[in-house]
């Protein structure tokens, strides 16, 4: 599990200081881009490399609670499954040890100029498993 921690400011809520809904899949994204850099994967450097590219397939999210203006939230990513050109994670947004929303959200592995899914390559299996 990796935890990405995150301070809610004015400009991530609506006028009543709560978090606009949109912002969550900010947060998230934030956070799983964090957990493949601290497993070694380098989106840059695979698209650069024409290697492929993880992206967005599918989010199921659920909103428990809303995040407020100030609140400290942490967003743990959790990868639970490796298919052959996709992976799922499941993240949880918490605030003061509450889960405020949860998601899975799967992404697959494309070719990053034509966008044809491509098997994940065995050394970026080993890195995020």
């Amino acid at each position: 599990m990796n935890t990405y921690d995150i301070t809610v400011f004015l400009e991530d809520t609506d006028a009543g200081g709560i978090v606009y809904h949109a912002r969550y899949l900010n947060f998230m994204e934030r956070a799983r881009t964090t957990f493949f850099y601290h497993k070694g994967v380098n989106h840059g450097q695979l698209i650069a490399s024409k290697t492929g590219n993880f992206v967005v397939t599918h989010i199921d999210i659920r909103y428990i609670k809303p995040a407020k203006l100030g609140n400290q939230l942490s967003i743990h990513t959790n990868l639970t499954e490796i298919r052959g050109a996709s992976i799922v994670c499941k993240q949880n947004i918490m605030h003061m040890g509450e889960k405020l929303a949860e998601a899975t959200v799967t992404l697959a592995f494309i070719h990053p100029e034509t966008g044809v899914p491509l098997r994940i390559p065995e050394s970026i299996k080993q890195h995020i498993h």
